[in-house]
Parts: structure tokens; sequence; C-alpha cells
């Protein structure tokens, strides 16, 4: 029999892991295994240790999450599949290891840049669905960048990409708004468009202000929310 077990059943390696000794009755197995769970009876140092591991195994999980994800996007999402197959045409390939998985803090799902291809935010999804609008969003970045030269400390330039990518990702439609806490039934496409466009011009460097964003977004907005190249119409 192979000498390798779960950590989470085998009490003995749940001793090891807290600096305890090896339990003798059922009693004893139990309370270790509560004290490790709720840090109960557990010195500040046996406590890092814990909560050391269980991140380590949130991030291991939250990756592998995120490729498996990321995998069966690449080959089989409609929208995906398309946004790839124009940039390859138009001399930008992206493989996949040009679209990464990382953990990220709460304030963003993912990203793209020039050097470095497309950041997925591996602890950020709540579903696949959202991982496949989030990289649509950044591939439609990607391919105006490619397609147009995109100079990103332009505030209109950037304005404009950020217009396109919310109008075309599927980022504005009414079930993600909803989630957000809007309910406008009144042009809400449009008003989330803005909105998120404002809102990423304004984490530009070039952007000292939010009127200053809003004016970005405002001066580009008709020509730039009618552009739905490369698809024939809104996804």
């Amino acid at each position: 029999m192979s000498s390798s077990t779960s950590t989470t059943s085998d009490p003995t390696e749940q001793l090891e892991r807290i600096g305890a000794s090896e339990p003798t009755t059922a009693f004893e197995k139990w309370r270790i295994s509560l004290s490790e769970f709720t840090g109960l009876g557990l010195t500040e140092d046996q406590k890092a240790h814990r909560d050391s591991l269980r991140e380590q195994g949130k991030l291991e999980k939250d990756w592998d999450k995120c490729e498996g994800f990321k995998t069966d996007l690449m080959t089989n999402s409609p929208i995906i599949t398309f946004l790839l197959q124009h940039l390859k045409s138009a001399g930008c390939e992206f493989p996949s290891s040009s679209i990464q998985c990382h953990p990220c803090p709460e304030s963003r799902s993912g990203g793209f840049s020039p050097d470095h291809g497309i950041l997925l935010c591996q602890n950020r999804f709540f579903s696949k669905k959202h991982m496949e609008d989030t990289l649509a969003h950044e591939l439609l970045h990607a391919y105006d960048h490619c397609r147009f030269k995109v100079d990103w400390m332009n505030l209109r330039h950037h304005a404009c990409s950020e217009i396109r990518a919310a109008n075309l990702s599927g980022d504005c439609r009414f079930t993600r708004e909803f989630k957000r806490g809007f309910y406008s039934f009144n042009k809400q496409h449009q008003a989330c468009v803005k909105r998120r466009a404002i809102l990423s011009v304004l984490a530009n460097p070039s952007c000292t202000s939010p009127d200053m964003a809003e004016k970005a977004v405002n001066e580009v907005w008709e020509s730039c929310f009618k552009d739905t190249r490369p698809f024939d119409e809104i996804y």
C-alpha cells in the first residue's frame, strides 16, 4: 500500500503540522482536528503555519480551476474562439501561455498589457461565464492594440477601447449588472458601458480627475460605441 495519505484524514500528519504529539484516544483525535479547524488551543506560530498551508491550498485550487476554465473557453466558447481567430488573422496570435492565471486584489478580475499579455484573476471569478466575459473584454483590448496601434497613455485612445470592450464582451449584459446592484431598465446597457469605461480611464496614470475621465469618454462615445469590429453587431 502507498505511504501517501490525505493530510485532512491522517491524524498523525495533522499533529505534525500543528506541533503536537500523537493522540491516543478517539476523543483526543477529535480535539486535535477541532483545534486545527478553529485555531482554538494553538500557539500563534501554529496558527500561522496552519493558515499558510490553507492559503497555499487555496491558491493551488484557484489556479487549477482558472486554468481549466481558460482551456475550455479557448476551445469551446464561440466568442473567445472568434476573437482568437481574428487576432491570429491580424498577426497577433494569442497562445495559452500569453493568458495567465494569478491571484489579484478585489478591485479587478483581469487585465491586458501589450508587454505581458492577458491576466486572469484566479481568485475573482464566481463562474466560468464570468471568466468568459472578462477574457472577451481583455481580448478586445488586445485586438484594438493589434489593429489600431492604441496609445494607452492617450486618454481618448484608452476611452475608445474601454467603450468597445465593455460594449461587446458581455460585461454589461443585464444579469451582470443585476449582480452589481444596478437595476435600470432604461438604456441600462449604454449606462453600464459608459460607467465602466469612465472607471477604467480614471485608473490611467495620465488621468488626474473623474472629470477628465468622463470628458475623454464623452468625446469618443458616439463613434466608439457604434464600432463593433470584429463583430457584425453587439454580441
